[in-house]
């Protein structure tokens, strides 16, 4: 299984790196990629949060970067994409068995008040939540949907 992270935080996932799923992707069971949606900012000083279009508190992250980071990713035929979301369905065992069974699951990571919703209406993803309280971004509950789906994922290769 391959999963691509796009995130502005790269570095917060050292501990994907470790036990299971660190030994899981040295033997070429899972995969994972992560796309610093950084890297797709054309501004020179590599900006990717703006105001809400049509006004509003807070910045989200801009559509076009995001969707920059977004077509980088080499997609497989049944690729998977999911925005994690406060607002997302529930992350629950029956959930993590069915996206187990996927070859190839896109994370989208939100930061500051989240991503711009056009680009959220172009990718269609499915949203979910990993709890009813709200994080700093969508990093840690990506590591939280890596590591369940893994452990299912690392069972059916034996």
């Amino acid at each position: 299984m391959k999963f691509d992270v796009l995130t502005l935080f790269p570095e917060m996932f050292v501990p994907i790196e470790e036990s299971i799923i660190g030994r899981a992707t040295k033997s070429n069971i899972l995969e994972i990629n992560l796309v610093n949606i950084r890297d797709f900012s054309e501004d020179k000083h590599g900006h990717v949060d703006d105001t809400p279009y049509g006004g509003g508190a807070g910045m989200l992250i801009k559509p076009d970067v995001v969707y920059r980071a977004y077509n980088s990713i080499e997609k497989s035929k049944n690729s998977k994409v999911i925005y994690l979301s406060p607002q997302g369905k529930k992350l629950d065992q029956k959930k993590v068995e069915e996206l187990s069974k996927e070859e190839q699951l896109i994370l989208l990571c939100g930061h500051y008040e989240g991503i711009d919703q056009r680009v959220i209406d172009k990718i269609n993803p499915e949203e979910i939540s990993i709890g009813d309280y709200v994080l700093t971004g969508g990093e840690i509950p990506a590591m939280v949907l890596i590591d369940s789906v893994s452990r299912y994922v690392k069972r059916s290769f034996k």
